[in-house]
């Protein structure tokens, strides 16, 4: 029960987003789950969708990681941004150097996750790490959970579109953009994504995530 929970969190020190069972530091990490973070490297991924661009993740999404972003997503924990974008930052460093001069373009939430969590999770991670444009919006979709494939790329190419002001701004820049998301699974998301804003002339030559699924 979350009032449970709520009034546990605050008498006792608030567990590990990841085990649950140690103390957790000011990262939100017990310092074994945070080590196990820090020891990940970048990984590329390979989405399903094959006119998706090329997607570098920070780790797998498995044992430390995925518990520890799903307490970030689903319980707004943001104390652990810093880890979780300190993996974002070491994708984005492998694209970047081939990539130069590229501005970050993240993943929108729909307008009823943003307020079910209080924060935009993506543009949040992202602090300190670029040139950020959020250019994109996302109109509701259903869960993708339980969804087929294809059911999943039309879901996602239905939902996002451009916000054509801040869209504008960025195509007069001329600067390729790296899309920024937290996870990828089929790489549904990425490529509608990619194709909204390769369809205004944008270069997407890249994705970077915090995980690979």
């Amino acid at each position: 029960m979350r009032l449970t929970e709520d009034a546990r969190d605050l008498f006792l020190p608030a567990a590990c987003a990841s085990c649950r069972s140690a103390p957790a530091a000011g990262s939100g990490l017990c310092a074994d789950c945070a080590a196990d973070l820090l020891a990940l490297r970048p990984v590329l991924a390979t989405p399903a969708r094959r006119t998706a661009p090329p997607v570098v993740a920070g780790g797998p999404y498995a044992g430390a990681l995925a518990e520890a972003l799903n307490e970030y997503k689903e319980r707004s924990r943001r104390e652990l941004a810093p880890a979780l974008g300190a993996l974002l930052g070491r994708a984005l460093a492998v694209v970047a150097a081939e990539v130069p001069d590229a501005v970050l373009v993240p993943v929108p939430p729909t307008r009823a996750a943003r307020r079910a969590r209080g924060f935009d999770h993506v543009a949040h991670l992202c602090a300190g790490l670029g040139e950020l444009h959020p250019v994109l919006r996302a109109r509701p979709r259903p869960d993708s959970v339980g969804l087929t494939p294809q059911r999943r790329a039309a879901a996602a190419r239905a939902s996002l579109h451009p916000a054509p002001r801040r869209l504008a701004a960025l195509i007069a820049l001329g600067r390729p953009a790296i899309l920024v998301d937290d996870i990828v699974t089929t790489g549904a998301t990425i490529d509608a994504a990619a194709a909204v804003l390769r369809s205004a002339g944008l270069a997407v030559p890249a994705a970077v995530v915090v995980a690979a699924a």
